[in-house]
């Protein structure tokens, strides 16, 4: 005879309430921060303007002014992109899983629950994708990746290669000595990489016993052990080979808002009866000056 409670009919218990919900890491960097970021622009492209002089130097003399020397005006076009995320969000859906349990018991579809989380995910994607237009551009228009180039006038060292635990050190420093020496000194030179590659770099600091350095801010930046020049990584270089090293504020980031927080928002939508999102911003990134830069124009 039977007895007892027979429960082969039910799935084993997985607890799917009594934790909060918690958005997916993303991997965000903020290469934004290095650059000399410009608001307020309204076009859809502008110029960095830029001028140089020729100082024309001789013995003295008497007599006039010799017919050498002059200033010269340049500059750079910048394209700005206005960009958009929209998705189309049904509650209703959610009422045959455990959500339901945070949903109200009308039939109205005007809220999602754990809206700020969701909120907070978008974010982090957003972060991303401004990390990824900052590198690799949007349609035909250029990131840094297509604008610091060998063909462009930044400098390749020789021997530029993919970076290993052997040699990632020899390549980091390559790089640093090929930026051009009227910069050097200046106190806003980065190298930027692949999150792969700044790991490699810091494996192949601690097998040279170069790992006594404190880190800049958290494991995203470094400073490359006897230089000037802090190492940050880019997760628009994901999967890639390609880094280089310049001065961070000759790197022009330009944005409508620095504040775009009045076009991210969920909304309810009467005729479609679901809650939308969008968020849509505005960017750019120019380079005044590739000469000056130094890039192993990997792929």
């Amino acid at each position: 005879m039977a007895y007892g409670f027979n429960i082969t009919a039910l799935p084993a218990y997985t607890d799917q309430l009594s934790m909060d919900l918690i958005a997916k890491a993303v991997l965000n960097t903020d290469l934004l921060s290095y650059t000399d970021l410009r608001t307020g622009m309204t076009s859809g492209q502008f110029t960095i303007n830029l001028v140089d002089s020729e100082l024309p130097v001789s013995a003295l003399s008497c007599g006039g002014y010799p017919g050498d020397g002059q200033v010269v005006y340049t500059q750079v076009p910048v394209t700005i992109e206005s960009l958009q995320s929209k998705t189309q969000l049904c509650p209703e859906d959610l009422r045959s899983v455990y959500q339901s349990a945070f949903m109200s018991a009308g039939t109205g579809n005007d809220a999602i629950p754990f809206e700020e989380v969701i909120s907070e995910s978008y974010a982090m994607k957003l972060t991303k994708a401004t990390e990824d237009f900052l590198i690799n551009g949007f349609g035909t228009t250029l990131g840094l990746k297509g604008q610091i180039t060998g063909a462009n006038g930044a400098t390749v060292p020789a021997g530029a290669a993919a970076w290993t635990v052997q040699n990632a050190v020899s390549q980091a420093l390559d790089l640093y000595d090929a930026i051009d020496e009227s910069v050097i000194n200046r106190d806003d030179i980065i190298i930027v990489c692949s999150p792969a590659n700044y790991r490699t770099l810091v494996r192949a600091l601690v097998a040279q016993n170069l790992y006594h350095y404190p880190a800049v801010e958290g494991n995203e930046v470094m400073m490359l052990p006897g230089t000037n020049a802090k190492v940050v990584m880019s997760s628009g270089l994901v999967n890639s080979n390609y880094a280089f090293a310049g001065p961070s504020k000759m790197i022009i980031a330009a944005t409508g808002l620095q504040d775009e927080l009045d076009s991210f928002k969920f909304v309810y939508s009467n005729s479609l009866d679901a809650m939308l999102f969008k968020a849509a911003w505005r960017i750019g990134v120019g380079v005044s000056q590739v000469n000056l830069f130094a890039t192993n124009d990997l792929a």
